[in-house]
């Protein structure tokens, strides 16, 4: 199949005008979008036109090959928000753009359970959203930060590698910082929030050791703080997030995250009749829950998440099951989801 010779500015327009969630260029070689999951050639990529367009945005040219480190950032391209990966491969400029929603969407709007609406009205404490790459993490916790801020008047603080979603909503304060351009590390921009009378601090991720302590000091001190995990299951984010430490250090983690721990929100996403539908595992704090993630009994986790429905805590069979009786999904997409 012959390919039409494009830009990456009218690659990108393709991407938005079809709502791909994912645009791949390699210098030199086709040009990749995910649209619903799966890849498609999309066009043929000149071999200078990567590192012309990254020339032209804000040195991000100069930042990857003086570093040879991938780079972060974010762009506003025909009225959409992307997310763009810089990065070297064989020695060349490569590039991986994520398209955000067009607009921050509603519980309803990403069919929340009601145990993942119940968040909306929690004051503190550490709300964890798990999952895959790929898996709508962001969006979700967007969702709530705002249905959040629906509540009541906020003042949030957001840290974010790159700064994705712009939020915006009268009578709550949105302070989002980027990583490299507002702060230097994780760790210190949390404790340095602490002093910023925050009511909401977003953190995009929980990435190595130190980052994992000050939020979970910040959610002792009574500041809700939200991030993600990468985990398949709720059950299985107490084990990741334990992991990054040495043995000796796993103990007192485990303390320190029942101590602040809220709830565990997993998410799937799975091929509907039209696009793709989030389905959640909802884990909420319970004393039994706080006891397990403690005691590291990790494995009594799922057969808790069964038992909780009427705390409101769901798991991806029992959602599945629901998404089926509404008509949302079929038996295969429900056979799917339990494949993840």
């Amino acid at each position: 199949m012959k390919l039409e010779v494009m830009t990456v500015e009218a690659l990108l327009g393709c991407m938005v005008e079809c709502e791909a969630s994912d645009l791949h260029l390699t210098p030199d070689a086709p040009a990749f979008l995910r649209k619903d999951g799966s890849l498609v050639p999309a066009a043929w990529l000149p071999a200078a036109s990567i590192g012309a367009w990254l020339g032209q945005q804000a040195g991000l040219l100069r930042r990857l090959q003086r570093a040879k480190e991938d780079v972060d950032f974010s762009l506003s391209f025909a009225g959409r928000r992307l997310r763009g990966h810089a990065y070297l491969a064989n020695g060349r400029e490569a590039l991986a753009f994520r398209l955000l929603p067009e607009h921050i969407p509603t519980f309803d709007e990403i069919g929340a359970p009601a145990g993942l609406v119940g968040l909306s009205k929690v004051h503190h404490g550490l709300i964890l959203m798990t999952g895959r790459v790929g898996s709508g993490k962001s969006t979700t916790l967007a969702a709530l930060l705002l249905a959040l801020a629906e509540q009541r008047p906020l003042h949030v603080v957001t840290l974010e590698d790159p700064v994705e979603f712009l939020y915006q909503k009268e009578g709550s304060i949105f302070h989002q910082r980027e990583l490299g351009r507002d702060f230097t590390t994780f760790d210190a921009a949390i404790r340095s929030t602490l002093r910023e009378d925050p009511d909401v601090l977003l953190v995009s991720e929980l990435r190595d050791r130190e980052t994992i302590r000050a939020a979970l000091a910040a959610a002792e001190a009574g500041t809700l703080v939200l991030s993600t995990i990468h985990a398949r299951t709720a059950a299985e984010a107490p084990q990741r997030l334990a992991d990054f430490f040495p043995a000796e250090e796993q103990q007192p983690i485990r303390a320190a995250l029942a101590a602040s721990l809220t709830a565990i929100v997993a998410e799937r996403l799975i091929r509907v009749r039209e696009g793709r539908q989030a389905v959640y595992e909802v884990l909420l704090r319970t004393p039994a829950i706080c006891h397990m993630i403690r005691a590291a009994e990790d494995p009594q986790i799922p057969n808790a998440l069964r038992s909780g429905r009427q705390a409101g805590m769901t798991t991806f069979a029992q959602e599945g099951q629901r998404l089926l009786q509404s008509g949302v999904i079929t038996q295969a997409g429900v056979q799917k989801l339990m494949e993840e």
